[in-house]
């Protein structure tokens, strides 16, 4: 059985001890020695050439923090008879604010803040649309709700948008106190 090992054992080595494959080009992945077939990705380079993915020439990747979003945040408050904005558009009829739309940049999460400090008793739900506010849609995940009705403080990512042209609206409505939003990338 030994015998059989080593001479397996050698018969996988002859292979892999020649010159490095004919095909290879000066612009191709070049795999460590020469040798050993590349299973790893790569980073492409300026001069067109792809060279492994190593600490000299790692995922071309953003780090740190992102830079501030281009999207335009929905700010202010909300009461029983009204909605003040202080940052983007916000409507208000029939009892209920309609806040929004934020054209969100595709690509970054959307996050949700509501707050109160005067014990405000209020339902808020974030949906959107696809065609200018027409239809306003519930936002879920598998036919779950993740938009909401909120009727307590909220502070979380809600959605990541990758569909051009959606829009997001907030829909509040207030029975007493004031309550404080903010929609923001």
């Amino acid at each position: 059985m030994m015998r059989y090992l080593l001479a397996v054992s050698g018969a996988l080595a002859l292979p892999l001890s020649g010159a490095p494959a004919h095909a290879q080009k000066a612009s191709s992945v070049q795999a460590p020695g020469g040798f050993a077939p590349m299973q790893a990705p790569c980073v492409r380079q300026s001069d067109g050439s792809c060279v492994p993915v190593s600490p000299v020439a790692p995922w071309p990747i953003t780090q740190g923090p992102l830079a501030a979003a281009i999207s335009t945040p929905l700010a202010g408050t909300v009461t029983s008879g009204a909605v003040t904005p202080s940052s983007g558009a916000a409507g208000f009829a029939n009892g209920s604010a309609v806040i929004g739309p934020l054209t969100p940049q595709l690509g970054r999460d959307d996050g949700l803040k509501l707050w109160t400090t005067n014990n405000a008793a209020y339902s808020c739900q974030l949906v959107d649309s696809i065609d200018g506010g027409a239809t306003k849609l519930p936002l879920t995940i598998f036919d779950a709700a993740t938009g909401g009705p909120y009727t307590g403080p909220v502070n979380s990512i809600i959605t990541n948008e990758t569909i051009a042209n959606t829009q997001v609206y907030l829909l509040c409505t207030v029975a007493s106190g004031t309550l404080n939003y903010v929609v923001a990338q």
